[in-house]
């Protein structure tokens, strides 16, 4: 689903690449003649190297270690993918951007958030995909800068081309909001915590309002 999302590129950088699965796929596909494999961690990249080799790849994929964009310069990429992390995390790492035209964003949390952030920051929001994998589903959007008028809460909550859209994984994706978002009220409700009560219902019943 993300490598589905990234336009033809020459370069593509992979931030928090972890075994370069993605930045493999891209090449090996022919999306992008060339991939930077970046990672915080040195172990990832251990293995993402290790991975690289074994797939005959060392040429067009290249492995480095950086905390986001930190050790990627201007104009060795005009995409990236920012996959498997928080919204908040995404949103720290978009704050140093160096340039890049479009993103492959996928958050596993935070996506209200990091459509938020997107908004406010100069964002435009391109296309946006889900995915199931077992009984997990995630959604992934294309980005690229650019300015969206507004968002409603359920754009932000949902994503506005997928309310658009309505992709066949429209109605799961919701269910498993709301399966989420309905852990979170039982546990407020025994709790009596009711300084999130408003907020939560109101999210509860808009998912609900989208699956009727």
């Amino acid at each position: 689903m993300v490598a589905s999302l990234v336009p033809e590129s020459d370069s593509v950088c992979d931030i928090g690449t972890d075994h370069a699965y993605v930045a493999l796929y891209l090449v090996k596909k022919g999306i992008s003649k060339r991939v930077i494999a970046a990672d915080i961690k040195k172990g990832p990249l251990m293995q993402a190297t290790k991975n690289i080799c074994a797939y005959g790849e060392s040429l067009r994929v290249e492995t480095r270690l950086s905390n986001g964009f930190e050790n990627i310069s201007k104009g060795e990429a005009n995409t990236a993918v920012i996959a498997g992390m928080g919204g908040e995390t995404i949103c720290e790492i978009l704050k140093n951007d160096i340039g890049i035209e479009n993103f492959v964003l996928q958050p596993q949390s935070g996506h209200c958030e990091l459509r938020a952030f997107l908004l406010e920051n100069g964002y435009v929001i391109k296309n946006e995909k889900i995915s199931r994998e077992g009984r997990k589903m995630y959604v992934a959007m294309l980005v690229s800068r650019g300015k969206m008028e507004s968002l409603t809460l359920p754009e932000l909550e949902i994503g506005p081309i997928l309310i658009k859209e309505r992709p066949p994984l429209f109605n799961d994706y919701v269910k498993y909001r709301l399966y989420e978002i309905n852990s979170i009220y039982d546990k407020i409700i025994s709790s009596n915590a009711s300084e999130r009560l408003e907020e939560i219902t109101t999210i509860k019943n808009l998912y609900e309002d989208l699956i009727k």
